[in-house]
């Protein structure tokens, strides 16, 4: 049975990266997927749908395959069906629903993958990934800086940093650019690396103001003449 790609959920989106090997070789990232910044019931539920486990799948002598659910489905349906024929059903609608019926089990994920494809967009070139990957990374920056001390502010740079990336995501998944879309490409990369660098800057701060722990506390003042 072959292995299933990993995938690491994120605040705003996931990560997919290769199964992980025996040798324990560094997994290669597959695809970044960045979800629409509002957080409506329809685009949980289809990022639920998208990083949902892959179907099992069985191989065939001659190269092609077909999920485990389909195949059960076929046996059921015709289980079933040999049952309704025999107690009245005409023959030819219970061929035709043993046939339907399996064929509808095998192309639904495909249609539900295009419909939640509305809410997400999803990167697995190369150079797409190794571009976004950097801009994730400045917006992993500003939510570790939003939990570590909570607050309008933070927040707000969250919900900021999630929609410049998901402009910048629909940009880049886009068939054509023109000169405007690009000057707002470099201002959203812009407005992400600004929030990035506040965000550095809090934790820089919150750690200069952190008290002193340990042997590197200063010790406690003594008046003279007191023990």
């Amino acid at each position: 049975m072959r292995r299933s790609p990993a995938v690491e959920p994120t605040s705003w989106g996931w990560l997919r990266w290769s199964p992980p090997t025996p040798d324990g070789a560094p997994r290669q990232l597959l695809q970044i997927a960045v979800l629409a910044p509002e957080p409506s019931l329809r685009a949980r539920c289809a990022r639920r749908w998208l990083t949902r486990r892959p179907p099992i799948r069985l191989y065939l002598d001659h190269g092609g395959s077909v999920t485990a659910l389909t195949l059960i489905t076929a046996l059921g349906a015709l289980l079933a069906m040999s049952w309704a024929i025999g107690h009245g059903l005409p023959l030819s609608v219970g061929v035709l629903l043993a046939i339907v019926l399996p064929l509808l089990v095998d192309l639904l994920p495909a249609r539900l993958d295009a419909w939640a494809g509305r809410y997400v967009r999803t990167v697995e070139s190369a150079s797409g990934l190794e571009y976004l990957q950097r801009l994730t990374a400045r917006q992993a920056a500003i939510v570790r800086a939003a939990r570590s001390r909570p607050g309008p502010g933070p927040d707000g740079a969250v919900r900021l940093g999630h929609r410049a990336l998901w402009e910048i995501a629909v940009i880049i998944t886009a068939p054509g650019r023109n000169p405007d879309t690009t000057c707002r490409w470099l201002a959203l990369e812009s407005l992400l690396d600004h929030l990035a660098r506040q965000a550095d800057d809090s934790e820089h701060q919150r750690a200069l103001d952190r008290p002193p722990a340990g042997d590197d506390a200063p010790a406690a003042y003594r008046a003279p003449g007191h023990p």
